[in-house]
């Protein structure tokens, strides 16, 4: 019925966009009308395939930008509306990133408070200039369970990351400490490091950790969750594709998922914007051209 509309008015609406409408192949259509399909048209079945392809390795996470992007680095002709429209003939669409909500977090404690130094020093211009670290939580069968990154604010890497049933410095020690050894023991003269004015990022424990790395403090202004909006996204976006209302067998299955999304997807496929449409470890191609300052272990360290 589609097919003999499609036929019938062809001579008044192009057949493209009657396939796009009917949300049907040209191909399909060409065969059923018995004629082979355009050079266009086999065009779009082979982009279809790379176009899946792409759409598993990111675990339907990607929309049809990310989707281009990795398509133009491959130097393949796919704009953007054309990205688009083969998705939407292949029944696929990427996860829809919810509103920016920061949490606030608990500064009501006995530890002192860092000046913040961010908004002073202004947009990094190299990797290692300045760290953001962040906490969320994580829902498992007998409770919940955390995960604290540390983020290079130049490049969106995460570096450092840890999963713990506990919400405590030992936690976020953990994780920077991952940093440190991503980034092989060596730390550059200067890096700031910031985050909430919470009572585990304000411990003597922390505290102490990042001064003997020779590593400046700084932390948000009272009630300023916005100072630290790249964790914050970075969070949204791995519970909305990957967590969502899951609860999680235990610490280890929760620990696997950040895994999987941190070290394979994140760091070394998910492109952004910010960065000129490259993934966090394609960004700092430039300044470790050959892979410099990455370990061969995961950046993760995690205790009971």
């Amino acid at each position: 019925m589609q097919y003999r509309f499609i036929y019938d008015n062809q001579q008044t609406y192009p057949v493209d966009e009657m396939c796009e409408c009917f949300e049907l192949g040209r191909s399909g259509y060409y065969s059923w009308n018995g004629r082979a399909p355009s050079e266009h048209s086999i065009e779009d079945e082979a982009l279809k395939v790379r176009i899946k392809e792409l759409y598993n390795l990111a675990k339907g996470r990607y929309g049809h930008r990310p989707i281009h992007d990795h398509l133009k680095d491959e130097q393949l002709d796919c704009g953007r509306d054309r990205s688009l429209r083969l998705m939407r003939e292949l029944g696929i669409a990427g996860v829809q990133k919810k509103c920016f909500k920061p949490l606030g977090t608990d500064s009501n404690h006995k530890f002192g408070y860092s000046a913040n130094l961010l908004k002073a020093l202004g947009k990094p211009e190299r990797p290692d200039q300045v760290w953001v670290a962040d906490t969320t939580y994580l829902r498992i069968e007998s409770g919940w369970c955390y995960l604290a990154t540390v983020m290079d604010l130049f490049s969106r890497r995460i570096v450092g990351w840890s999963v713990s049933n506990r919400n405590d410095s030992t936690l976020i020690c953990q994780a920077l400490q991952a940093a440190v050894l991503t980034r092989g023991g060596e730390i550059p003269k200067g890096l700031m490091h910031h985050s909430d004015r919470g009572s585990t990022y304000a411990s003597y424990d922390y505290a102490g950790m990042l001064s003997s790395l020779g590593i400046t403090q700084s932390m948000s202004a009272k009630g300023n969750c916005y100072d630290n909006a790249a964790q914050e996204s970075f969070y949204g976006r791995y519970k909305t594709s990957s967590v969502g209302d899951r609860i999680f067998a235990s610490k280890d299955e929760a620990r696997s998922n950040a895994f999987e999304y941190i070290e394979v997807f994140y760091n070394r496929f998910r492109k952004h914007s910010s960065l000129g449409y490259k993934s966090p470890l394609q960004f700092e191609q430039k300044f470790y051209p050959h892979g410099g300052k990455q370990t061969s272990l995961p950046a993760c360290l995690s205790h009971n």
